[in-house]
């Protein structure tokens, strides 16, 4: 819903550049040519205004559009549920506020998940991570070993199904990824390295200026 950017409208209908967030990254996808099927969960409120944006910017493709959920994870169990999927389908899972990625993350990420059965983005963080509990630092963590996760996630469909199914089993609801779903289920995850600058999640008004500053730099060539 974008509520920490204080917008009327979720974040993914704001504009950025010449057409809205969620647009960018709806086209990338198309463009791959290993996708066959896009799946967007969207609050029921919002699903003409989404339509509308598909009808402009990606018209003619097969897109599903099914109700989100009240959390992140129960979006993704329902947009799991939104398709008949064979158990070795390969399904990415995508943030809407990631609107510059690419088609060779996507191609790396499919080829990982055939080869491994899981996968998720990531890179390196750059400054060093403190625990702080009650404003004191407890533990100061290792740099080398700490990485930023980013999406797609990439699962074969039986692995991130049964993570789900697993996890709900055990009253967890709120998972911020679905990788974590899938280690709490036992799967291994290999990790794809993507891109700390450009790959970036709109959250705040701060994001938004960014993204529109990378636009206008032509470091994102679309």
């Amino acid at each position: 819903m974008g509520q920490r950017m204080g917008s009327a409208v979720p974040k993914q209908f704001l504009k950025l550049g010449t057409k809205p967030i969620i647009a960018w990254s709806i086209e990338t996808f198309v463009t791959s040519q290993l996708i066959d099927r896009i799946i967007i969960t969207i609050h029921p409120d919002y699903k003409k205004q989404l339509e509308e944006v598909i009808n402009t910017y990606s018209p003619d493709t097969d897109i599903i559009i099914t109700h989100g959920g009240k959390t992140r994870q129960e979006s993704c169990f329902n947009g799991l549920h939104a398709y008949n999927f064979a158990s070795d389908d390969i399904v990415l899972i995508h943030d809407a506020a990631r609107p510059f990625v690419t088609v060779d993350m996507i191609n790396r990420c499919i080829e990982a998940a055939k080869l491994h059965g899981a996968c998720g983005i990531y890179v390196p963080v750059k400054e060093t991570i403190a625990q702080v509990n009650h404003s004191q630092v407890t533990h100061v963590l290792p740099r080398e070993t700490l990485y930023a996760a980013q999406t797609p996630q990439c699962f074969r469909y039986s692995i991130i199904i049964d993570a789900h199914i697993k996890a709900r089993e055990r009253n967890i609801t709120n998972a911020t990824d679905d990788v974590s779903l899938a280690l709490l289920a036992g799967y291994t995850i290999k990790a794809v390295t993507g891109d700390f600058y450009t790959n970036i999640k709109i959250t705040t008004n701060e994001d938004m200026e960014l993204a529109k500053s990378l636009i206008n730099k032509e470091d994102i060539c679309r």
